[in-house]
């Protein structure tokens, strides 16, 4: 009867305008399993339009992703004619890319070093996954803050604490449990309701929602990178769901191949 009545107070203060600064909305186990226990597909895969800005050009290509939770994903990009620009894949540990067009194989045989580079902190394959599909990343952080949000769109905020002392801020739509938001941020002091005053390492905004099988999923997703200067939208052409996942998550460099390190890439494209 207690989580019945948290429950409800929970979906009151989510229907009520907020007025001043956020107010607690109760336990907090309630909030985040309202967001963690979103259910998920095993397999799935999916079809979505990519534009890419980094800046100085902006283009706009088809992209197909396969994942295979928890930890494993293929993801192919292709020109507007359907030739293959580049592929992604990681096998839960590590993660590669071959870009076809320059016959460059960026080997990275530590996923969580990679993600580093873009998250700022030791996030996993499955923390990717879960951003890309609108769910709460970081199962296990710990909670700073939760409370009532006053963005635009209303919400609950949950504040985590990261790897490496990095705080994730997350927006939560109180009905499904989809991430509307979610910024990284590099480590501070501030916990609250008020987003900081300087620039994220990460930010990821999500917009509409698709269905698939009772799964609730983002129509599009926005993530701005400001340490390379890069935003990178996908507009969702369909989500599917596979009752097995093939074996395509495999990559190595094809013969006479020019192999970099994607870390140090990575680092390379963050300096100034």
């Amino acid at each position: 009867m207690k989580l019945w009545w948290l429950m409800l107070l929970g979906f009151a203060l989510a229907c009520a305008k907020p007025r001043g600064p956020m107010v607690p909305v109760g336990d907090p186990e309630v909030v985040v399993a309202m967001a963690r226990s979103r259910p998920m597909m095993d397999a799935m895969n999916g079809r979505f339009s990519l534009t890419v800005n980094t800046g100085e050009r902006e283009v706009t290509i088809p992209v197909s992703m396969l994942f295979d939770h928890p930890d494993r994903f293929r993801i192919e990009l292709y020109s507007p004619f359907g030739t293959p620009l580049m592929t992604s894949t990681s096998d839960g540990k590590s993660l590669h890319v071959w870009s076809q067009r320059d016959r460059i194989f960026y080997a990275g045989h530590e996923a969580s070093e990679v993600l580093k580079r873009i998250t700022g902190g030791e996030v996993g394959i499955d923390d990717f996954l879960a951003i890309l599909t609108g769910k709460l990343p970081l199962v296990d952080a710990e909670i700073l803050h939760i409370g009532r949000t006053v963005f635009e769109d209303d919400g609950v905020v949950i504040v985590m604490l990261g790897p490496d002392e990095i705080r994730v801020r997350a927006v939560i739509d109180p009905k499904s449990g989809l991430v509307r938001q979610l910024r990284v941020d590099p480590p501070m002091e501030q916990s609250g309701y008020e987003e900081p005053s300087g620039e994220p390492i990460l930010q990821v905004n999500y917009d509409g929602q698709m269905r698939q099988d009772k799964v609730v999923l983002p129509a599009s997703i926005e993530v701005t990178m400001p340490r390379i200067g890069w935003t990178v939208r996908l507009n969702a052409k369909r989500w599917g769901s596979l009752s097995e996942a093939p074996e395509a998550f495999d990559l190595v460099a094809p013969p006479g191949a020019t192999i970099k390190d994607l870390r140090e890439t990575l680092e390379q494209m963050a300096q100034p």
